[in-house]
């Protein structure tokens, strides 16, 4: 009867492990998939600039073009496998000539150069299946900067 309590002991702590290594993983690649995405929002809306601002040596982000485009990237990642469950959403905040650099030091940005930060927010179900992990949201920020 020791023998048999020790197995399902044993038995107990082994699929518990492969239960949160599996999780784990599914949460590490949900980080991935995030940060991948995040960065293609951040550096594809920079490529949004005023032509008259910038014929005058100014460099003006269209903010209304760069939000439709991380609009438009979060709608083709919604169909991917890890997204299904929950709701992504995005926040978007660009500095430039016209708008300012103020608040640039809050995302490690030591230079003043024109940026775009996008900050990619996850809802869903809890990603862990054991009782005492939870875990519903996730967030990831991307930082691009305009090189001169």
């Amino acid at each position: 009867m020791k023998t048999f309590l020790t197995f399902l002991g044993l038995l107990v702590v082994c699929l518990s492990l492969l239960c949160f290594t599996s999780d784990m993983d599914r949460y590490a690649k949900l980080q991935l998939h995030m940060k991948a995405l995040a960065e293609e929002c951040a550096a594809g809306s920079v490529l949004f600039t005023d032509d008259e601002a910038y014929s005058r040596g100014q460099v003006v982000f269209r903010e209304d073009d760069a939000g439709k485009y991380v609009d438009f990237m979060l709608h083709q990642a919604q169909g991917d496998a890890l997204y299904l469950k929950g709701h992504l959403s995005a926040e978007i905040r660009l500095f430039d000539d016209e708008k300012g650099y103020d608040g640039l030091i809050a995302y490690h940005v030591r230079q003043i150069r024109p940026c775009s930060v996008v900050r990619l927010y996850w809802q869903g179900p809890d990603l862990f299946r054991l009782p005492f992990f939870r875990l519903t949201d996730a967030t990831r920020t991307a930082v691009y900067e305009w090189a001169d």
